[in-house]
């Protein structure tokens, strides 16, 4: 009689004789996140573990795996760091940076719009981390609310490249071109199209993203994900004006040159996102000064949303796999996650 072998449905208590897991906290279609502790150097760590049905599959364990030796080449203050990659008794594993705070996703679900100068600070800061990845050669092609994480300090921080890609093909390609992944809401259109991505395709995305701060709700939805991918091809997203029209100028025409169908039409870098945002904010704050001194009444400081003011007992937040937003187990919730297809 022939036997087989398969993962054991419960982690063991310690990984590769190093990391132990101390509570599961949140969970996705793919990939559990645990609370861990890193017994050679005593501090607290975010681990991301491929289910067991999942980790007996070659091609999604390589995958995964990937994921951890891409990240942890970036070293940039805007993205989630990657600590180590292990594979323990059939499972595989990926030791992250444990983040304080809550995922954009979860501050969109609990105030539906986001304040102009925090949505600048947040493409800002997500427009210096693609530019970083970019520079590597790398593309996210996930960039959605549930990926970017927020500290009460004001960190922004991109995480999960889990089918990153890179820029240039090789043979050995686990994501192929003519295969949609990511975030249905959140995809670019040669996305949609099966073509062949660059860093503008993460650019379109996080131009959805900062619409959605602002207008309350993403410019294409449909019945299904099938109908809600297809609508950024058959037209353009209402202008945002309409929705939010009080914006600080130069804002809209920025969001709307982000959602430009033809990439050639987007900004061509990150790093030009981020100095076009510096020059908006720059200008609003003028403006701001102008109009104090015009009124002779003292200038205010810049409003901070308010949520990121309060302390997290249950802070650092994970998203997950398949699931946007996550539903995450109660309990704090680290810097790291998964996405569709991918971890």
């Amino acid at each position: 009689m022939s036997m087989t072998t398969s993962p054991p449905p419960l982690p063991p208590a310690v990984l590769a004789q190093r990391y132990r897991l101390e509570r599961r906290l949140a969970q996705g279609g793919m990939a559990e996140v645990w609370l861990g502790t890193d017994l050679s150097l005593s501090r607290q760590v975010a681990i991301k573990l491929l289910k067991p049905n999942l980790a007996s599959d070659p091609v999604v364990a390589e995958r995964f795996r990937r994921e951890a030796i891409a990240v942890a080449q970036l070293n940039h203050p805007n993205i989630v760091a990657v600590y180590d990659a292990i594979e323990d008794g059939g499972r595989q594993a990926v030791v992250m940076q444990l983040v304080d705070g809550k995922s954009l996703r979860q501050l969109l679900d609990e105030q539906k719009k986001l304040s102009p100068e925090l949505t600048i600070h947040i493409g800002s800061c997500v427009a210096s981390a693609l530019d970083a990845a970019h520079q590597a050669g790398m593309v996210h092609r996930d960039v959605k609310p549930g990926n970017i994480l927020i500290t009460p300090d004001g960190r922004v921080l991109l995480t999960d490249f889990g089918i990153a890609k890179g820029l240039e093909p090789t043979g050995d390609d686990l994501t192929h071109d003519n295969i949609m992944m990511g975030t249905a809401k959140y995809l670019s259109p040669e996305q949609v199209r099966g073509k062949r991505l660059d860093g503008r395709a993460d650019l379109y995305s996080l131009g959805l993203v900062l619409y959605e701060c602002l207008a309350g709700r993403v410019p294409f939805l449909g019945q299904n994900d099938a109908d809600t991918a297809l609508a950024r091809l058959q037209r353009d997203p209402t202008d945002i004006t309409r929705l939010r029209p009080t914006l600080p100028r130069g804002l809209p025409e920025l969001i709307h040159r982000l959602l430009a169908r033809r990439p050639d039409q987007r900004y061509a870098s990150g790093a030009a996102v981020k100095a076009a945002l510096a020059e908006i904010a720059s200008r609003a704050h003028e403006t701001a000064l102008l109009d104090t001194t015009a009124s002779g009444s003292a200038p205010r400081p810049t409003p901070i949303d308010p949520t990121l003011r309060k302390p997290y007992d249950q802070a650092a937040t994970h998203p997950m796999p398949t699931h946007d937003p996550p539903v995450p187990e109660p309990g704090r919730r680290p810097a790291a996650g998964g996405s569709n297809g991918a971890a």
